[in-house]
């Protein structure tokens, strides 16, 4: 039997308005139910204004949330990254729409470009507590190898439960780059029943996503938010994303979950 492993999609890229970005709720809506057609299990979602800019308004995050429940079941992952200059509690708004069953949570304060993205370890625990209230499943981001430590610590802790989903997300800068030794290194730590996927973001192909799946990822994420371009092409909307990565995938022995089977793993107890 092939292994399963679930994609996820990050359909919004961070430049705003232009070049078939979808920042509209009909616009976000559309790509991710014709991706959700084509295999997509997970769409993770940022709080935006009508701009594209991250906000901490949820007007439009609802809307298009109300908007993909009416034609998909895909599993709704709230991004709770925001901004530095929002206060740790606006970051948690997304993850209290009630459809919202995952949240990302960042791991470690990390150097991106010339700013610097704030994500104290005082932060981390208050965020991890709204989800437990809010029973909403946290995927544990992971910038860099040393927000693997503190991961572990926070389990260690009992703040954060088994199983746990992680996030190997790569070339940030200045984050951790992609490669295989690393994302080897990570897996190896991994807790035993845990899961994890990876973000690759400005891949170029879907190589890297097919080698963290021979390497055992759970999940690979495509979107306009990781990387518009692959095999020498740009991508006109995330529909062809998903279609890419899923050929690569099954092409290379895999096949791909379902919205009940991703449930399955990323919702276990």
């Amino acid at each position: 039997m092939s292994k399963k492993v679930i994609i996820a999609l990050a359909p919004t890229g961070g430049g705003g308005l232009g070049q078939g970005n979808p920042v509209s709720p009909e616009e976000i809506a559309e790509q991710t139910a014709q991706c959700a057609e084509a295999g997509a299990a997970v769409v993770h979602m940022h709080a935006r204004d009508e701009q594209g800019a991250l906000t901490a308004d949820m007007t439009c995050f609802n809307r298009t949330v109300d908007l993909i429940r009416t034609s998909t079941d895909i599993i709704i992952e709230a991004s709770t990254g925001g901004i530095s200059t929002m206060t740790a509690v606006e970051r948690t708004y997304p993850a209290a729409n009630p459809h919202a069953q995952i949240a990302s949570l960042n791991i470690g304060t990390l150097n991106f470009g010339d700013k610097v993205y704030i994500n104290s370890v005082p932060d981390i625990r208050l965020w991890i507590s709204i989800m437990v209230e809010r029973r909403i499943r946290p995927s544990l981001e992971i910038f860099d190898t040393g927000n693997m430590d503190c991961a572990l610590h926070l389990i260690r802790e009992g703040l954060l439960k088994p199983p746990c989903n992680f996030s190997f997300v790569c070339n940030l800068n200045w984050g951790m780059p992609y490669h295989p030794a690393i994302i080897s290194y990570l897996r190896d730590q991994v807790p035993t029943g845990s899961h994890w996927g990876a973000n690759l973001i400005n891949s170029t192909d879907f190589s890297q996503h097919v080698e963290v799946a021979k390497l055992g990822a759970a999940v690979v994420r495509v979107g306009f938010e990781d990387s518009r371009r692959y095999d020498g092409k740009i991508a006109k909307n995330n529909l062809e994303l998903v279609k890419g990565v899923r050929a690569a995938l099954e092409a290379n022995g895999f096949s791909i979950a379902t919205v009940d089977e991703a449930r399955e793993v990323l919702l276990a107890s």
